[in-house]
């Protein structure tokens, strides 16, 4: 393994800051590939190559002693049981050989960690690029994954457009900390969406689980995410279709429910009807009721409908809910029936009025 030039320098500016003194990086071709003094950078440093054939720390007398070295002491930095390179502190033996092991050992970690990351970077774009063949209908082989076993249900999460370029890291890691628990699920955040490929098993409570993602991600960042459930799967096409469903879904339901914030498909009933409908029918529909209805209105009045029908069509609870006096909701009701035709206080005029108000939503 051969570490960048980037991280051996960073490497070596956070061990300056601990015993400032200068420091080397010798790769394993006896090159010094960093150093904390810039003059050293691509010499030739024989006392790293003596370092290597041994594995043990070689100490610099004098300057003379070995082509390109100063006196200090010299490292070898292990990484599964093998020599990847060589840090070198320059100064008088007595005064750098007490920081020689923790320099080491501290290098070494700082290595190790810098692999897990790179590690898992590759793992979340190889997981982004098999979840975006599957539901943008590529071929999926290309990327295949050893612990990928059917049954899956395709979960879409959505959240407030302008939160998610800050929150995009630490979604990604909260995602990865709550599924630690089975390697059968595989998530990615693409173009905006979390995108979850659940593995489910018989008789689990699936709507409870990501109920508690929902709760988990609420309090680490104080941001709510609302998410759809496509319908269950067996294999690779009825994953892309499981895909669909839940993002119709989310977006039909969200329209239709202002409480609610996870919409199940295998749960919804009216919603469905509004999945596949032709667009040139919801215009028309739209169109027929709204017509008289300005935007500014309509803004308005869809407030209400919302309201009035989470109350269940009355009025005292609806005017206390909206913070506004009785008469007034009267007022405006009046003004709904005159401007639509329709009177909100009719079971069948509403549910007609609700319909348009929140297909009109949808665009």
């Amino acid at each position: 393994m051969d570490i960048s030039t980037n991280l051996a320098n960073n490497i070596l500016s956070k061990m300056k800051e601990i015993i400032n003194q200068d420091l080397n990086y010798i790769n394993t071709k006896g090159i010094i590939i960093a150093s904390t003094n810039p003059d050293r950078i691509g010499n030739f440093h024989e006392a790293s190559l003596v370092c290597i054939r041994k594995g043990t720390q070689v100490i610099i007398e004098n300057d003379e002693q070995f082509i390109g070295a100063k006196k200090g002491i010299n490292m070898p930095i292990y990484f599964d049981n093998n020599i990847i390179g060589v840090i070198g502190i320059t100064g008088d033996k007595n005064e750098v050989e007490k920081y020689g092991e923790i320099i080491r050992m501290m290098t070494s970690i700082l290595i190790k960690e810098a692999w897990l990351k790179d590690q898992d970077i590759r793992k979340k774009e190889i997981t982004k690029a098999f979840i975006e063949r599957i539901i943008l209908e590529y071929d999926h082989d290309i990327y295949p994954m050893t612990n990928f076993l059917f049954p899956y249900t395709c979960i879409v999460g959505v959240v407030d457009k302008n939160n998610f370029i800050f929150l995009d890291d630490k979604i990604s890691n909260a995602l990865r900390d709550y599924f630690a628990y089975d390697n059968h699920h595989f998530f990615t955040i693409s173009r905006n969406e979390i995108i979850i490929l659940y593995h489910y098993y018989k008789d689990e409570n699936l709507l409870l689980s990501i109920e508690n993602l929902q709760k988990f991600i609420l309090k680490k960042f104080n941001v709510l995410i609302k998410f759809g459930i496509g319908s269950n799967s067996k294999d690779y096409e009825e994953l892309k279709i499981s895909y669909k469903n839940a993002k119709e879904i989310l977006k039909i339901s969200t329209v239709f429910s202002s409480k609610k914030s996870i919409f199940n498909y295998n749960e919804m009933d009216l919603e469905l009807l509004f999945v596949n409908l032709k667009k040139n029918a919801i215009e028309n529909f739209k169109n027929k009721i709204l017509k008289s209805i300005s935007s500014k209105d309509f803004e308005e009045f869809s407030n209400i409908l919302t309201v009035y029908e989470e109350e269940n069509g009355s009025v005292i609870h609806t005017a206390d809910k909206l913070f506004m006096h009785k008469n007034t909701l009267q007022y405006k009701l009046n003004k709904i029936k005159r401007l639509s035709g329709y009177d909100p206080r009719n079971l069948k005029d509403f549910t007609i009025l609700s319909l348009a108000f929140k297909l009109k939503n949808l665009e």
